[in-house]
């Protein structure tokens, strides 16, 4: 039961309950309005940027690794078990990637 209460002093509006604490929308440094409990921390944005920087690095590294294991399977395996060992590849891939997906969602 998060209903506003009277207007504080230069018009923002408190929340009375547990999850806002009363605490007016944008009353800590860095708390942006619309957002009671979240306060950014100065220098998040660079872990964000360096986040994304390595994610680009991995999703580079699994492009590669996903096209040396077809030129592996090419080398290793004899040419008339290569369709064979490709879809079985390629099913593993799909199958993984559905499960990364699925684990993502769940965890939002």
């Amino acid at each position: 039961m998060n209903e506003p209460t009277d207007p504080a002093p230069g018009g923002a509006v408190t929340q009375a309950g547990p999850a806002s604490g009363g605490q007016s929308a944008g009353g800590h440094p860095g708390q942006t309005p619309g957002s009671p409990g979240i306060i950014k921390k100065p220098g998040n944005e660079w872990y964000a940027a360096l986040y994304a920087i390595i994610l680009l690095f991995v999703f580079i590294a699994a492009f590669q690794l996903y096209f040396s294991m077809q030129d592996i399977i090419r080398t290793w395996i004899s040419d008339q078990f290569v369709p064979v060992f490709n879809t079985v590849y390629y099913i593993v891939i799909i199958v993984v990637g559905i499960w990364l997906i699925r684990d993502y969602i769940r965890h939002q």
